[in-house]
């Protein structure tokens, strides 16, 4: 009769065990979407502007031996987020942008720019919708971007001498970095970045280190995740420019985490558990851009991570919920490709289609988080970086344990209309499954059943009213597989943004 009743007092801890941790999880989860949304489509807007300034740096003709460019960009954006449950939440957010740039001989450059941004929230009165206090008001920092650069090429092609063969670049300051086609790292940083050319052959070094509140981490059970995350990035990049069509590439990137050895308690309030924090990562890959034939581009990265992290204070066989912590490996990948077709039609019209793929673990119960992470005398192989690339709008998952092919289209609508010809419209479709069903990815979802998550359609609106006003409307709605989710966690999400832009 004792031992009978022992097993149900195990069997009552153990269900009581289970609901805490997935309420915890659930809880966790809601808090997060809002901000998750919200800096989804903020990555998305910086990484399109930091390739828009490296293209418009390379292109500016070098005409006089000093040159002062100064100006802005004025944004005002109203944006509608819901959540797993279908609940809206609303952001407007004018936005100043003022930047100053100056380069001397060709070959020393500076720029600058400070930003001004207001986040106003409505969540109609529900305190459960209310994003974190950091994510409301005036955010920081005010200096966004700062860096200079020393050019030694452009000092010779400045002279007007013969184009040598070697070149140097180094460049230093806080910038938008994005390290290969930024599957890996793709992020504000300090940092440091060193380019030598010789002939065809490149080499790129980079000493960084993140840049504090714009740093959204991937542990999200880490208290400060979104606040302050220190992580600190060294790594070599070559490629070789020796073939008309190709720019292939291979690279090394080590992550040295600066938060490791924080502790918290987590867990419920009435059973907390201690948790310490330590994520070191290394990731190697390679990748290539370039053309099959007139009218085919192509892109692709593929990338093995590394490294070392700690394990799971959780204790699923014991009622006290914690157990001791150990030290476990990385291995883990990740990669995806792209084809875009060049219909060179008079509407500039491209089809696209790519697909992105990572690994998983089935022995975590959140994809990137430490309190719930790996379980213990298990290799890690989630693959987690603070790497971006697009997987849409709304629901906007991270590459581990997920397999994720789109395909989309863009043109321009009215080519022959000089007062709608810069009116470009784009759609995309996205297909979200698991690798492993018993996996987690970085959305809350059941494990085990369909390995099907959902799928989404995006659609973007771009119109370049005049020279200096850009009209810009993004949506997305994401039609959710409910099986896989959690009660009251699986309804359509949808996402909506129209902005206007005014350059100065």
């Amino acid at each position: 009769m004792n031992l009978v009743l022992f097993f149900l007092q195990m069997s009552k801890g153990v269900v009581i065990l289970i609901v805490g941790t997935l309420w915890v999880f659930v809880r966790h989860a809601s808090a997060q979407n809002v901000n998750a949304l919200a800096n989804n489509i903020q990555r998305q807007l910086n990484s399109e502007d930091a390739q828009y300034r490296q293209d418009y740096f390379k292109e500016t003709p070098i005409s006089e031996r000093m040159l002062l460019d100064a100006g802005g960009t004025f944004r005002y954006a109203y944006n509608m987020i819901q959540n797993s449950r279908s609940q809206s939440q609303y952001l407007t957010t004018p936005d100043v942008r003022l930047f100053l740039r100056a380069e001397l001989d060709g070959g020393i450059r500076f720029f600058g720019r400070l930003r001004f941004l207001d986040n106003e929230w409505d969540t109609n009165g529900s305190r459960y919708l209310a994003p974190d206090a950091k994510e409301r008001g005036w955010q920081n920092p005010i200096g966004e971007i700062y860096w200079g650069e020393f050019d030694l090429g452009g000092f010779t092609h400045a002279s007007e001498t013969e184009r040598a063969d070697f070149n140097l670049v180094v460049k230093g300051g806080r910038n938008y970095i994005i390290w290969g086609q930024g599957l890996v790292l793709s992020n504000y940083m300090y940092a440091v970045k060193t380019e030598l050319t010789l002939g065809d052959l490149g080499i790129e070094g980079m000493f960084a280190q993140t840049a504090g509140q714009d740093t959204v981490d991937w542990d999200t059970s880490r208290p400060g995740f979104d606040t302050d995350t220190s992580r600190i990035y060294s790594g070599m990049k070559i490629d070789w420019k020796g073939f008309a069509a190709h720019k292939p590439y291979v690279f090394a990137l080590w992550q040295t985490d600066q938060n490791g050895g924080q502790e918290n308690n987590l867990g419920t309030s009435g059973n907390p558990i201690p948790t310490t924090f330590n994520y070191n990562s290394g990731y190697v890959g390679a990748g290539s851009t370039g053309s099959l034939g007139a009218d085919l581009v192509y892109r692709g990265e593929f990338a093995y991570e590394f490294g070392s992290t700690l394990t799971d204070p959780l204790d699923p066989t014991s009622p006290s919920l914690s157990q001791p912590q150990q030290e476990t490996e990385i291995s883990a990948a990740a990669g995806f490709a792209g084809l875009t077709y060049l219909l060179r039609d008079e509407g500039d019209t491209r089809l696209d289609l790519s697909v992105l793929a990572g690994s998983g673990d089935k022995h975590r119960l959140d994809s990137g988080t430490t309190f719930g992470g790996i379980a213990p005398n298990n290799v890690d192989h989630s693959f987690n970086s603070l790497g971006y690339i697009n997987t849409g709008f709304t629901l906007a998952p991270d590459p581990a344990n997920l397999l994720c092919p789109s395909a989309g289209f863009s043109t321009n609508l009215l080519p022959s209309v000089s007062w709608a010809r810069d009116l470009r419209l784009g759609m995309t479709g996205y297909l979200f499954t698991k690798i492993d069903n018993e996996a987690p990815i970085n959305i809350l979802t059941r494990p085990g059943g369909s390995n099907l998550v959902g799928g989404e359609i995006d659609t973007t609106l771009d119109w370049r009213i005049l020279s200096d006003i850009n009209f810009n409307i993004r949506y997305g709605i994401f039609m959710p597989n409910s099986s896989v989710f959690y009660e009251d966690q699986g309804a359509i999400r949808q996402f909506f943004y129209v902005g206007v832009t005014y350059a100065f």
